[in-house]
């Protein structure tokens, strides 16, 4: 999810945001230290926010996806591909370019605990909250904390990765974008004074970044681009396109490129998961990208193109009151802090990330069993989970008993991860098969996987899931009742389409962790 008010906020407080540190004249090109490999494509990847099988085929059915139809005939379509948990574009983002899940990268989702420093990490959800947990807070997190320290130094992006090969890369408004390249911001003097800002402030990216009118590369300046207030300053499909053509055409395209188009999940949030009059202008924007070449032919010859959604989205029910969960009263007599106060001053922590949520408890004595058993009187609440030890801990509002999952065991998945587990399987909606070991998912694929990445991504924590239909709330979180929500565990949230063209290289595991590498080979 791609929240405007925080790009907006971060938009109206930039000023200009220096280039690359290459010398002054000197191309993209020249930058890599072997240039373009003869013979070689370049990549190209759109993410488009909130696409699914279901919004594509409708859409397709009426003839308005006339460029994604072009690529899609010319190519490989999976309606497979799984996003990690929570399905939180900051957490997949970080997902694609590191090819870890939380548990190796850190980042834990859109909204987390951090115990050592006693605050709320939000890289931005509503103005009320930027306004309760601080707009210096947020903005530095956001634009600074969460490229430069956030994601693990353990772990490698593609875009350090391909700078060793010699390989030049870009990002276009994209939220989490860690390169080896420094890129330097500038806001006002009476921001900095207002909101207590750094002198200097610095952000780590790809050779090439754009971010709105933050951060614009050379090849863009001075080119008349949909960046004003009307167009949330940049952040809009119009400009990732504009910026995107300007690149081809000004021969500065590098060897791979990420571009976000956000647009689309914004509309599936008010008007529902399936809306093709809103995605069929996803594919104006496609289309301007392939213009750039003398015809889409060349294009395909010039470049593989990845067209891909992040994560799906739920339908909410209609009636606001039954949408949203609050979680505050389900709670009673525990209390969560309200955002203004440091949450350690309540009892229980609620790090909210819509359809979940992670819980931490602060009052001595306090078990998650204990919230477990506050929670499961509400019949919409979904899974509950957390680590006793090595060990994962699963419940299900509505199903009887419980299911304890470990790592490492006799039972095998497609993902050729191997597990043990004691319990109720219908909690995690699995079938085995007793004569060779193995288990398939219904309707949480790679539930096993997804929970302990989230539960090992950060300090000790409890996860809480919504149904279908549903959605968490708490201070100053969303609902979009009659809309869509995402950020759960369902397969409606995880599952996303992924579409291939210009390569014969197959995509044999549609998992996003794969994407990195996946990626690195399509480059070969």
């Amino acid at each position: 999810m791609r929240t405007i008010l925080l790009y907006t906020l971060i938009a109206c407080l930039l000023v200009t945001g220096c280039q690359q540190d290459r010398p002054e004249g000197a191309t993209l090109a020249q930058s890599s230290k072997s240039g373009p490999l003869e013979n070689s494509k370049n990549v190209i990847v759109i993410v488009i926010d909130s696409m699914t099988k279901p919004v594509i085929e409708e859409t397709m059915e009426r003839g308005s996806l006339p460029a994604l139809s072009f690529l899609a005939d010319r190519g490989k379509v999976y309606h497979d591909l799984v996003a990690p948990f929570p399905s939180m574009s900051v957490a997949i983002e970080s997902t694609l370019i590191t090819g870890t899940s939380p548990k190796e990268h850190k980042v834990p989702g859109l909204v987390w605990y951090d115990p050592l420093g006693d605050v709320i990490v939000d890289y931005g959800s509503t103005l009320s909250k930027y306004w309760k947990l601080g707009f210096n807070d947020t903005l530095m997190n956001t634009l600074v904390h969460l490229n430069s320290n956030h994601i693990s130094p353990e772990v490698s992006t593609i875009y350090e990765d391909l700078k060793i090969d010699g390989r030049t890369s870009g990002s276009i408004n994209l939220l989490v974008y860690r390169g080896d390249q420094t890129h330097r911001v500038t806001v006002p003097g009476y921001m900095k004074s207002l909101l207590h800002l750094p002198d200097k402030i610095e952000t780590k990216g790809p050779d090439l970044l754009a971010f709105g009118q933050a951060i614009k590369p050379k090849a863009v300046e001075g080119a008349k681009l949909d960046e004003g207030i009307y167009q949330k300053f940049g952040l809009n499909d119009s400009y990732s396109a504009q910026v995107t053509s300007q690149l081809i055409k000004k021969k500065e395209q590098p060897d791979f490129l990420m571009v976000f188009f956000p647009n689309y999940d914004k509309d599936a949030h008010y008007h529902g998961p399936v809306s093709p009059e809103y995605f069929a202008k996803t594919d104006g924007y496609l289309q301007e990208i392939l213009n750039a070449y003398d015809s889409w032919d060349e294009a395909l010859r010039e470049n593989i193109f990845v067209i891909m959604g992040d994560h799906g989205q739920v339908l909410l029910t209609d009636k606001k009151e039954e949408a949203a969960i609050e979680l505050a009263p389900l709670l009673i007599p525990y209390q969560v802090a309200p955002l203004m106060d440091e949450p350690s001053s309540g009892d229980i922590v609620i790090a909210n990330n819509h359809r979940s949520a992670y819980l931490y408890t602060v009052a001595p004595d306090l078990d998650f069993i204990d919230i477990a058993n506050q929670l499961q009187q509400d019949k919409r609440i979904d899974h509950l989970a957390w680590l006793n030890g090595n060990e994962l801990v699963l419940y299900r509002v509505g199903t009887q008993g419980y299911l304890r999952v470990t790592e490492g065991g006799e039972w095998s998945d497609q993902y050729e991860q191997t597990w043990s587990f004691e319990g109720n399987e219908q909690i995690a909606d699995i079938e085995v098969n007793e004569s060779d070991r193995t288990i398939s998912y219904g309707d949480y694929p790679d539930i096993f996987h997804q929970l302990y990445g989230a539960l090992s991504s950060h300090s000790e924590t409890m996860i809480v899931t919504a149904k279908p239909g549903y959605t968490l709330k708490s201070e100053g979180s969303p609902v979009h009742n009659e809309g869509g929500e995402h950020g759960g565990l369902h397969k409606n949230d995880t599952l996303t389409s992924i579409i291939v063209s210009g390569t014969d290289k197959e995509l044999d595991e549609r998992r996003m962790e794969a994407l990195k590498g996946y990626f690195l080979q399509l480059l070969e």
